[in-house]
Protein backbone atom coordinates (compact mmCIF):
# COMPACT_ATOMS: atom_id res chain seq x y z
CA UNK A 1 0.00 0.00 0.00
CA UNK A 2 1.55 3.20 -0.94
CA UNK A 3 1.47 6.00 1.56
CA UNK A 4 0.63 9.85 0.34
CA UNK A 5 2.98 11.98 1.62
CA UNK A 6 1.27 15.34 2.70
CA UNK A 7 3.23 18.53 2.75
CA UNK A 8 1.40 21.05 5.42
CA UNK A 9 2.47 25.10 5.46
CA UNK A 10 1.56 26.43 8.75
CA UNK A 11 0.23 29.84 7.67
CA UNK A 12 0.24 33.10 9.46
CA UNK A 13 1.58 32.13 13.11
CA UNK A 14 -0.97 34.94 14.43
CA UNK A 15 -3.83 33.64 12.54
CA UNK A 16 -6.18 30.27 13.21
CA UNK A 17 -4.00 28.64 10.70
CA UNK A 18 -2.24 26.37 13.42
CA UNK A 19 -4.87 25.67 15.43
CA UNK A 20 -7.23 24.33 13.23
CA UNK A 21 -4.30 22.40 12.02
CA UNK A 22 -3.42 20.42 15.08
CA UNK A 23 -7.57 19.76 15.48
CA UNK A 24 -7.69 18.59 12.57
CA UNK A 25 -4.55 16.12 12.86
CA UNK A 26 -6.33 14.59 15.76
CA UNK A 27 -9.52 13.38 13.58
CA UNK A 28 -7.20 12.34 10.30
CA UNK A 29 -3.49 12.19 11.81
CA UNK A 30 -3.83 8.65 12.35
CA UNK A 31 -4.26 7.14 8.45
CA UNK A 32 -2.27 3.69 8.20
CA UNK A 33 -1.18 5.12 4.88
CA UNK A 34 -0.68 9.22 5.31
CA UNK A 35 2.38 10.86 6.34
CA UNK A 36 2.27 14.80 7.50
CA UNK A 37 4.99 17.02 6.85
CA UNK A 38 4.36 20.28 8.51
CA UNK A 39 6.35 23.44 7.78
CA UNK A 40 6.20 25.80 10.61
CA UNK A 41 6.82 26.38 14.03
CA UNK A 42 6.97 23.40 16.80
CA UNK A 43 6.30 26.77 19.45
CA UNK A 44 2.96 27.38 17.91
CA UNK A 45 1.81 24.28 17.03
CA UNK A 46 2.89 22.91 20.57
CA UNK A 47 0.59 25.91 21.88
CA UNK A 48 -2.01 24.37 20.23
CA UNK A 49 -1.51 21.52 21.69
CA UNK A 50 0.32 18.97 19.04
CA UNK A 51 -0.12 15.28 20.28
CA UNK A 52 3.11 13.31 19.33
CA UNK A 53 1.94 10.83 16.25
CA UNK A 54 3.87 9.04 14.42
CA UNK A 55 2.86 9.88 10.74
CA UNK A 56 3.25 13.29 11.67
CA UNK A 57 6.69 15.07 10.97
CA UNK A 58 7.21 19.11 12.13
CA UNK A 59 9.50 20.63 10.10
CA UNK A 60 10.60 23.46 12.72
CA UNK A 61 11.53 26.78 10.84
CA UNK A 62 12.68 28.75 14.55
CA UNK A 63 11.26 31.84 12.41
CA UNK A 64 9.48 33.20 15.60
CA UNK A 65 9.93 35.10 18.29
CA UNK A 66 8.45 32.92 21.32
CA UNK A 67 8.60 35.61 23.86
CA UNK A 68 6.17 38.09 21.94
CA UNK A 69 4.26 35.69 20.01
CA UNK A 70 0.56 36.41 20.37
CA UNK A 71 -2.39 35.25 18.68
CA UNK A 72 -4.52 37.53 16.96
CA UNK A 73 -1.68 40.08 16.62
CA UNK A 74 0.09 39.62 13.37
CA UNK A 75 3.50 41.63 12.52
CA UNK A 76 6.10 41.40 10.30
CA UNK A 77 7.26 38.64 11.49
CA UNK A 78 4.52 36.44 11.64
CA UNK A 79 3.92 37.59 7.70
CA UNK A 80 7.15 36.88 6.86
CA UNK A 81 6.93 33.44 8.62
CA UNK A 82 4.37 32.35 6.37
CA UNK A 83 5.71 32.68 2.98
CA UNK A 84 8.71 30.72 4.88
CA UNK A 85 6.57 27.86 5.72
CA UNK A 86 5.52 28.23 1.81
CA UNK A 87 8.51 28.43 0.04
CA UNK A 88 9.60 25.11 2.42
CA UNK A 89 6.79 23.00 1.34
CA UNK A 90 6.88 24.18 -1.94
CA UNK A 91 10.75 22.82 -2.34
CA UNK A 92 9.48 19.70 -0.14
CA UNK A 93 7.24 19.31 -3.58
CA UNK A 94 9.54 19.71 -6.17
CA UNK A 95 12.30 17.44 -4.52
CA UNK A 96 9.75 14.85 -4.91
CA UNK A 97 9.38 14.00 -0.98
CA UNK A 98 5.27 14.97 -0.72
CA UNK A 99 2.48 14.10 -3.38
CA UNK A 100 0.60 16.64 -2.14
CA UNK A 101 0.15 20.17 -0.61
CA UNK A 102 -2.56 21.51 2.41
CA UNK A 103 -1.75 25.32 2.96
CA UNK A 104 -3.39 27.29 6.01
CA UNK A 105 -4.17 30.58 5.41
CA UNK A 106 -1.86 34.04 5.13
CA UNK A 107 -2.74 37.09 5.26
CA UNK A 108 -2.68 38.75 1.78
CA UNK A 109 -2.65 42.42 2.74
CA UNK A 110 0.14 41.63 5.82
CA UNK A 111 2.12 39.44 3.29
CA UNK A 112 1.44 41.75 0.63
CA UNK A 113 3.21 44.86 2.16
CA UNK A 114 6.89 42.84 2.59
CA UNK A 115 6.41 42.67 -1.09
CA UNK A 116 5.04 39.37 -2.07
CA UNK A 117 3.60 39.96 -5.34
CA UNK A 118 0.97 37.33 -6.19
CA UNK A 119 -2.82 37.87 -5.25
CA UNK A 120 -2.56 35.01 -3.34
CA UNK A 121 -1.57 30.94 -3.58
CA UNK A 122 -3.05 30.04 -6.36
CA UNK A 123 -0.87 32.52 -8.41
CA UNK A 124 2.23 32.18 -6.50
CA UNK A 125 2.31 28.12 -6.81
CA UNK A 126 1.45 28.79 -10.29
CA UNK A 127 4.94 30.66 -10.90
CA UNK A 128 6.40 28.29 -9.05
CA UNK A 129 5.82 25.44 -10.17
CA UNK A 130 5.69 26.89 -14.06
CA UNK A 131 2.26 26.32 -14.77
CA UNK A 132 0.25 28.71 -17.23
CA UNK A 133 -3.33 27.15 -16.69
CA UNK A 134 -4.25 26.92 -12.94
CA UNK A 135 -7.78 27.30 -11.46
CA UNK A 136 -9.51 28.10 -8.73
CA UNK A 137 -12.12 25.06 -7.30
CA UNK A 138 -14.46 24.97 -4.45
CA UNK A 139 -15.36 21.42 -3.37
CA UNK A 140 -17.85 19.46 -1.14
CA UNK A 141 -19.38 16.78 -1.36
CA UNK A 142 -22.43 17.96 -3.00
CA UNK A 143 -21.15 21.09 -5.04
CA UNK A 144 -18.05 21.85 -6.81
CA UNK A 145 -17.11 25.12 -8.69
CA UNK A 146 -14.19 26.30 -10.95
CA UNK A 147 -14.01 30.22 -11.21
CA UNK A 148 -13.11 31.54 -14.45
CA UNK A 149 -11.84 34.52 -13.48
CA UNK A 150 -10.21 35.31 -9.95
CA UNK A 151 -9.22 37.95 -8.13
CA UNK A 152 -9.99 40.79 -10.56
CA UNK A 153 -12.45 44.12 -10.41
CA UNK A 154 -16.09 43.57 -11.41
CA UNK A 155 -15.81 45.97 -13.94
CA UNK A 156 -13.24 43.83 -16.07
CA UNK A 157 -14.86 40.40 -15.94
CA UNK A 158 -16.67 41.29 -19.81
CA UNK A 159 -13.40 42.08 -21.04
CA UNK A 160 -11.66 39.08 -19.94
CA UNK A 161 -14.06 36.13 -20.85
CA UNK A 162 -13.28 34.82 -24.33
CA UNK A 163 -13.90 31.32 -26.00
CA UNK A 164 -10.73 30.62 -25.75
CA UNK A 165 -10.53 30.93 -22.15
CA UNK A 166 -14.15 29.07 -20.96
CA UNK A 167 -12.24 26.30 -23.11
CA UNK A 168 -9.33 26.14 -21.25
CA UNK A 169 -10.77 26.57 -18.07
CA UNK A 170 -13.91 23.81 -18.77
CA UNK A 171 -11.25 21.31 -20.37
CA UNK A 172 -9.63 21.54 -16.80
CA UNK A 173 -12.72 21.21 -15.18
CA UNK A 174 -13.14 17.80 -16.81
CA UNK A 175 -10.17 16.47 -16.44
CA UNK A 176 -9.86 17.19 -13.16
CA UNK A 177 -13.66 15.23 -12.92
CA UNK A 178 -12.37 12.47 -14.64
CA UNK A 179 -9.06 11.80 -13.25
CA UNK A 180 -9.20 12.80 -9.66
CA UNK A 181 -12.88 12.24 -8.95
CA UNK A 182 -13.10 9.19 -11.12
CA UNK A 183 -16.08 10.40 -12.60
CA UNK A 184 -16.41 8.78 -16.24
CA UNK A 185 -19.23 10.85 -17.38
CA UNK A 186 -18.94 13.94 -16.14
CA UNK A 187 -21.81 16.98 -16.45
CA UNK A 188 -20.89 20.16 -16.26
CA UNK A 189 -22.87 23.34 -16.04
CA UNK A 190 -21.68 26.74 -17.53
CA UNK A 191 -22.59 29.79 -16.17
CA UNK A 192 -24.07 33.31 -17.96
CA UNK A 193 -22.71 36.31 -17.17
CA UNK A 194 -25.40 38.35 -17.39
CA UNK A 195 -28.80 38.56 -15.09
CA UNK A 196 -30.95 35.64 -16.45
CA UNK A 197 -28.39 34.37 -18.66
CA UNK A 198 -28.76 37.74 -21.18
CA UNK A 199 -32.31 36.58 -21.49
CA UNK A 200 -31.67 35.79 -25.09
CA UNK A 201 -29.69 39.41 -25.79
CA UNK A 202 -31.77 41.85 -23.61
CA UNK A 203 -29.46 42.23 -20.96
CA UNK A 204 -26.31 41.70 -23.04
CA UNK A 205 -24.72 39.73 -25.62
CA UNK A 206 -21.83 37.30 -23.91
CA UNK A 207 -23.91 34.26 -23.41
CA UNK A 208 -24.88 34.48 -27.47
CA UNK A 209 -21.77 35.61 -28.64
CA UNK A 210 -18.74 33.87 -26.22
CA UNK A 211 -20.51 31.58 -24.04
CA UNK A 212 -23.27 29.05 -26.13
CA UNK A 213 -20.59 29.17 -29.23
CA UNK A 214 -17.28 27.98 -26.48
CA UNK A 215 -19.91 25.44 -24.95
CA UNK A 216 -20.57 24.02 -28.56
CA UNK A 217 -16.78 23.80 -29.71
CA UNK A 218 -16.50 22.44 -26.04
CA UNK A 219 -18.61 19.52 -26.71
CA UNK A 220 -17.33 18.79 -30.49
CA UNK A 221 -14.20 17.99 -29.34
CA UNK A 222 -15.00 16.53 -25.91
CA UNK A 223 -18.04 14.87 -26.09
CA UNK A 224 -21.68 15.84 -24.69
CA UNK A 225 -20.44 17.06 -21.16
CA UNK A 226 -20.90 20.95 -21.30
CA UNK A 227 -24.25 22.57 -20.90
CA UNK A 228 -25.74 26.19 -20.46
CA UNK A 229 -25.46 28.86 -20.64
CA UNK A 230 -27.31 28.88 -17.62
CA UNK A 231 -28.93 31.66 -15.29
CA UNK A 232 -26.48 31.84 -11.92
CA UNK A 233 -29.60 32.07 -10.03
CA UNK A 234 -30.85 28.43 -10.60
CA UNK A 235 -28.14 26.41 -11.81
CA UNK A 236 -26.17 26.09 -8.06
CA UNK A 237 -29.19 24.58 -6.17
CA UNK A 238 -29.59 21.97 -9.51
CA UNK A 239 -26.03 20.98 -8.98
CA UNK A 240 -26.02 20.82 -5.46
CA UNK A 241 -29.32 18.58 -6.01
CA UNK A 242 -27.28 16.59 -8.11
CA UNK A 243 -27.81 17.56 -11.48
CA UNK A 244 -24.19 18.69 -12.44
CA UNK A 245 -20.97 17.55 -11.20
CA UNK A 246 -19.40 20.65 -11.35
CA UNK A 247 -20.04 24.57 -12.20
CA UNK A 248 -18.42 26.82 -14.25
CA UNK A 249 -18.65 30.38 -12.60
CA UNK A 250 -17.87 33.35 -14.50
CA UNK A 251 -16.69 35.59 -11.94
CA UNK A 252 -15.43 35.39 -8.12
CA UNK A 253 -18.41 36.43 -6.04
CA UNK A 254 -21.06 34.84 -8.58
CA UNK A 255 -19.31 31.31 -7.55
CA UNK A 256 -18.62 31.84 -4.08
CA UNK A 257 -21.38 33.37 -2.70
CA UNK A 258 -23.33 30.11 -3.25
CA UNK A 259 -20.51 27.98 -2.34
CA UNK A 260 -19.83 29.24 0.84
CA UNK A 261 -23.66 29.59 1.89
CA UNK A 262 -23.99 26.19 1.23
CA UNK A 263 -20.94 24.36 2.19
CA UNK A 264 -18.50 27.00 4.14
CA UNK A 265 -18.60 24.26 7.08
CA UNK A 266 -16.88 21.55 4.75
CA UNK A 267 -15.81 23.86 1.44
CA UNK A 268 -12.06 23.11 0.23
CA UNK A 269 -10.73 25.33 -2.27
CA UNK A 270 -7.75 22.94 -4.50
CA UNK A 271 -5.85 24.90 -6.87
CA UNK A 272 -6.22 22.39 -10.47
CA UNK A 273 -3.33 22.60 -12.96
CA UNK A 274 -0.36 22.05 -11.16
CA UNK A 275 0.66 18.77 -11.60
CA UNK A 276 -0.05 17.70 -7.85
CA UNK A 277 -3.11 18.40 -5.72
CA UNK A 278 -3.21 21.80 -3.48
CA UNK A 279 -5.96 22.27 -0.96
CA UNK A 280 -6.65 24.78 1.60
CA UNK A 281 -9.67 25.69 3.54
CA UNK A 282 -12.02 28.06 2.70
CA UNK A 283 -11.89 30.63 5.03
CA UNK A 284 -8.70 33.48 5.77
CA UNK A 285 -6.28 34.19 8.78
CA UNK A 286 -9.37 35.28 11.59
CA UNK A 287 -7.37 36.98 13.40
CA UNK A 288 -10.25 38.09 15.70
CA UNK A 289 -10.93 34.60 17.20
CA UNK A 290 -7.01 33.58 17.27
CA UNK A 291 -5.70 31.93 20.25
CA UNK A 292 -9.42 31.74 21.75
CA UNK A 293 -9.63 27.99 20.59
CA UNK A 294 -12.92 28.38 19.13
CA UNK A 295 -11.70 28.25 15.44
CA UNK A 296 -13.67 24.86 13.39
CA UNK A 297 -11.10 22.46 12.62
CA UNK A 298 -13.59 21.26 9.68
CA UNK A 299 -12.48 22.86 7.05
CA UNK A 300 -9.01 22.55 7.02
CA UNK A 301 -9.71 18.76 8.00
CA UNK A 302 -12.03 18.65 4.66
CA UNK A 303 -8.58 20.24 3.04
CA UNK A 304 -6.38 17.11 3.97
CA UNK A 305 -8.90 14.86 3.49
CA UNK A 306 -9.74 15.45 -0.28
CA UNK A 307 -5.85 15.75 -1.22
CA UNK A 308 -5.18 12.71 0.38
CA UNK A 309 -8.20 11.21 -1.20
CA UNK A 310 -8.04 12.80 -4.66
CA UNK A 311 -4.30 11.90 -4.90
CA UNK A 312 -4.65 8.40 -3.86
CA UNK A 313 -6.97 8.26 -6.81
CA UNK A 314 -3.59 8.81 -9.23
CA UNK A 315 -1.91 6.22 -7.59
Amino acid sequence: MRRVNIAISMGDPSGIGPEVLVKALKYFGRARDAAFFIFGNAFVLKYYGLANISSVKVIDMKNINTVSFKPGSPTKNSAKASIDYLNEAVSFIKSGSADCLVTAPISKENVSALGFSWPGHTEFLADAFGRRFVEMVFVSERLKVILLTRHIALKDVAKVISKKRIKECASLALELLRDNFKIRHPKIAVCGLNPHAGEAGLFGSEEKVVIAPAIKELNIRWGSHFYGPYAADTVFKKAYEGGFDMVVAMYHDQGLIPFKLMEFQEGVHLTAGLGFIRTSPVHGTAFDIAGKKIADHRPMASAMRLAYTLTKNTF
